[in-house]
Parts: structure tokens; C-alpha cells; sequence
């Protein structure tokens, strides 16, 4: 175990599989504390201590005469003075200024602004691009773009570009529910059952219209808008 967590020489093929496993939960462990912001959208402090973990962990994985004890300590450090520079940075707008990055207008009315583009280091090719991405075709339907914060471009069309919507035309519609599994993998999901109103009794009939009669037969089962069964069988 000393071997293990200190270094050595020459580590056996099991305390190499072992040195990894641990990384690679420590790793999600961590992740899991600092939270979802740190997987996308992600800012300075965010990219820092990405490369920081990145560092950390593979010089352990790669040489047999490093420990797991320093790493270990130093990734809970760095997750401890991330959430602590988070706390500080959410409580105190003038640390938050000093830190995150400005955002820059790159597009305002419908005519670039040059200055955004050389100061957000951004060529037309990639602006084009992004406002393809966006269903936009034109830059005379933009309103304003920015390039936010995060790395990404937010862009803001025109009212006269914009998709005509039922609201607009005053045409009502039944509100669409977001679709719930009440069957995964034979097992039936009891919580989401109770949260449409249903019961088994009430699930085991509509699986007869599938000629199912056990409910491990189902692959998949999805309660769907208008009381609508999806169903895949194993």
C-alpha cells in the first residue's frame, strides 16, 4: 500500500490498474463538487484549473516513482479555492469585473464593428460561420452580437427576422410535456408513474396493446403527450 500512494521503482500491473482507477474517480469525484459549469461554458478560472487536474494527474499515471499522497492533496486544495473563489467572485461584483473576461460587441444594427473583431482576435471567416450557425444569413439581420464571457457568440436578430410564432399569430396550442420513462430495462419507474398520475395497472393495460403481459419484456417505455405509450421491446 506505502508503494502505492508513495512510489516505487517498480510497480506491478495491478498497482498501475489501481493508480489509474483512483485518478479517474478522484478526477470525477472532484468534478462532481466543483459542479457542471466546469464541463461547458467554461471561463478563466474554470479553464486554469482544468489544465492544473490535467497535470496533476498524468505525470502520476506515466512515472512509477511518483506518489498518489501529493496529488491527491494538492486536487482537493484546488477544489477547495475554487469554490471558495467562486463564493467570493458571486458575492463581490468589482472581484467578478476584475477576473471574467469583457464581453465585446462584435455586430450592432447590422454593421461590424472592426474593433470588437480585433480586439476579440475573431477573422469574418469565423464570424460568417457563426452566424450560419445561428440561421442567420445575412449581417443586416443581426441586432447585436457579442462574444460573451464564456468563448461563445451570442447573437440577437432583428424583430422583422425573427421566426413568426403561434403567439404572434394568436393561434393556441395544448402545452407539449417533455416526455417521461415510466419502464427502463424491464424495471418499472414508480416515482415517474407517480408523478403522471398512473399506476401499474393502468401501464399493464396499455402494454397489452403491445401484446406484452410482463413488464421485463420492455426494453423502453415512454409516456408521451395526450397519455400516448412509447414502447420497445427487448
Amino acid at each position: 500500500m506505502q508503494k502505492f500512494w508513495e512510489g516505487y521503482d517498480d510497480l506491478t500491473l495491478t498497482s498501475w490498474v489501481l493508480r489509474a482507477v483512483t485518478a479517474y474517480v478522484l478526477l470525477l469525484f472532484l468534478l462532481r463538487i466543483m459542479g457542471q459549469r466546469t464541463l461547458s461554458n467554461m471561463k478563466m478560472s474554470d479553464f486554469i484549473i482544468s489544465i492544473a487536474f490535467g497535470n496533476i494527474i498524468a505525470h502520476q499515471l506515466s512515472d512509477s516513482n511518483l506518489g498518489l499522497r501529493g496529488p491527491v492533496i494538492t486536487s482537493v486544495t484546488f477544489v477547495i479555492l475554487y469554490i471558495l473563489f467562486n463564493f467570493l467572485t458571486i458575492k463581490y461584483a468589482k472581484l467578478r469585473k476584475m477576473v471574467d473576461l469583457d464581453v465585446i460587441p462584435l455586430i450592432y444594427e447590422g454593421e461590424i464593428i472592426k474593433s470588437g473583431l480585433k480586439k476579440a482576435k475573431i477573422d469574418l471567416d469565423l464570424l460568417m460561420t457563426e452566424l450560419r450557425l445561428h440561421n442567420v444569413l445575412s449581417v443586416r439581420d443581426v441586432h447585436a452580437a457579442y462574444l460573451e464571457s464564456n468563448g461563445k457568440i451570442s447573437i440577437i436578430k432583428n424583430a422583422d427576422s425573427q421566426s413568426v410564432t403561434l403567439k404572434d399569430l394568436d393561434i393556441r396550442k395544448a402545452p407539449i410535456h417533455a416526455p417521461i420513462a415510466v419502464i427502463e430495462d424491464g424495471i418499472v419507474l414508480h416515482k415517474n408513474l407517480e408523478m403522471i398520475g398512473k399506476d401499474e395497472k393502468w401501464l399493464m393495460e396499455n402494454l397489452h396493446a403491445y401484446n406484452i403481459t410482463d413488464f421485463k419484456d420492455v426494453f423502453l417505455a415512454v409516456y408521451e403527450t395526450n397519455d400516448i405509450l412509447y414502447v420497445t421491446k427487448k
